[in-house]
């Protein structure tokens, strides 16, 4: 994983790089988009789910090879209420991957990145990641 000087991009977990944190299905082509993602990203994971349960969730994906060991190592921030806040991520070129606008603070979606919610039933044809590969280097000025 690179990390030097590029945009942060704060990763939401459940309905975007798994199904949820109690069947934690990994979405199709996870491990790519993280490969990929990270080489022109900083990356930190922000989400509601408590710190023991992303735990258990790192070790079970990396250990299912549906995530790179490094995904292990990841900083995680959680929200103050149910609001995302640009400012938790203490950078100001950061982005957020999430599949719910509502977290979304008013006056910030500039820095949302959406994606579609990972709903069952759980298609391993669900193209979402590549989709949001694509905005995320578009919006960085890469194609």
């Amino acid at each position: 994983m690179n990390g030097q000087n590029h945009t942060m991009l704060c990763l939401d977990l459940e309905g975007t790089l798994i199904s949820n944190a109690v069947s934690q299905i990994p979405r199709p082509g996870l491990y790519a988009f993280l490969e990929s993602v990270s080489e022109v990203c900083d990356l930190m994971l922000y989400t509601s789910v408590s710190t023991e349960k992303v735990d258990a969730i790192r070790t079970l994906l990396i250990e299912e090879r549906a995530a790179p060991a490094w995904f292990a190592d990841l900083s995680v921030i959680h929200p103050t209420g149910t609001l995302k806040h640009r400012a938790r991520c203490a950078r100001s070129d950061a982005m957020l991957l999430d599949d719910q606008a509502a977290v979304v603070a008013p006056g910030e979606e500039s820095w949302w990145v959406p994606i579609a919610e990972y709903l069952p039933p759980y298609s391993d044809h669900d193209g979402e990641l590549i989709k949001a590969l694509a905005t995320i280097r578009s919006r960085l000025g890469e194609s």
